[in-house]
């Protein structure tokens, strides 16, 4: 385990109209104790004594691949049961959640997404609403609300009446990336959320799920495969080697040439500027 041991809002509505915890409250955690995760009984892929995704803050998972990370992230969603142990949302055991009422808590968006390629850009985002309306019930003027915020915020507006099918693959993710926004949570997992992305939409992803932490609180779970944008964009970073974190904490205290060589395997310089750590790798190191 890590050195570093880091530690149901209720709702009013903020200046945009959007939903935010309230004041007086603290933003859902999500912590996991003695967990162990697997796709096959008796071979675990994650084993950890104890993790913490702290209130209201940015938290990047990261790690080479087959590390667990999308794994983890897979139990807060109750998308995984654990094999052993508890993950804990908002101080529940996530297992005890029904479907609907956690979609309103917690918000997803996955690696691999598939919708109607004639599906619009606006029609996509008001699946975000769900969680909040009965079955046949149709859309509220809040919900068309909530969903004209997701796309102004992820800056898809002017797409909201063209067809997914016909988008970028840079869009298409900020189309996918609104339809979670429109859910308006208090937290978010997002799964890679900038793997096969140029650097003008990874920005654009990364920049649209911090505003939404600064000026809503939303606690935020994201698996990066950049450590060095990891670095710059978490408050906290947790690292993943073979299923087991390596170690967390505060990008400046856990982004060190030590790391990358245990962790990524590579030899690398670590500068510290006052935007984060930056990294420049020199050479992979052998494997034994």
């Amino acid at each position: 385990m890590s050195k570093h041991d880091t530690a149901d809002a209720d709702s009013t509505v903020g200046p945009s109209g959007e939903t935010t915890p309230d004041g007086d409250e603290t933003p859902p955690g999500i912590e996991a104790n003695d967990l162990s995760l697997a796709y096959e009984p008796g071979e675990p892929v994650v084993e950890l004594d104890r993790l913490t995704v702290p209130a209201g803050e940015v938290t990047a998972l990261v790690g080479p691949n087959g590390s667990g990370k999308s794994t983890l992230l897979k139990s807060m969603n109750a998308e995984l049961p654990p094999e052993q142990g508890t993950v804990y949302f908002d101080g529940r055991d996530v297992e005890g959640y029904d479907t609907t009422e956690l979609a309103r808590k917690l918000g997803l968006l996955s690696q691999q997404n598939s919708a109607p390629a004639s599906t619009t850009v606006r029609e996509l985002a008001a699946h975000g609403r769900y969680p909040h309306r009965g079955f046949f019930e149709s859309l509220s003027e809040e919900d068309h609300r909530a969903i004209d915020r997701a796309l102004e915020r992820v800056g898809v507006s002017h797409l909201a009446d063209r067809q997914v099918g016909g988008l970028s693959g840079g869009q298409q993710q900020l189309a996918w990336l609104a339809m979670t926004f429109a859910q308006e949570t208090d937290a978010l997992l997002l799964d890679e959320p900038t793997t096969f992305l140029d650097l003008h939409h990874q920005l654009r992803v990364l920049r649209a799920a911090r505003e939404l932490n600064e000026e809503r609180g939303v606690t935020v779970c994201v698996v990066l495969h950049d450590i060095g944008q990891a670095a710059r964009f978490a408050d906290n970073l947790i690292a993943l080697k073979e299923g087991t974190p390596y170690e967390w904490g505060p990008p400046d205290e856990v982004v060190t040439p030590e790391l990358l060589e245990d962790v990524f395997g590579v030899e690398a310089e670590v500068g510290f500027g006052p935007e984060g750590p930056t990294i420049v790798p020199r050479e992979p190191v052998d494997e034994e």
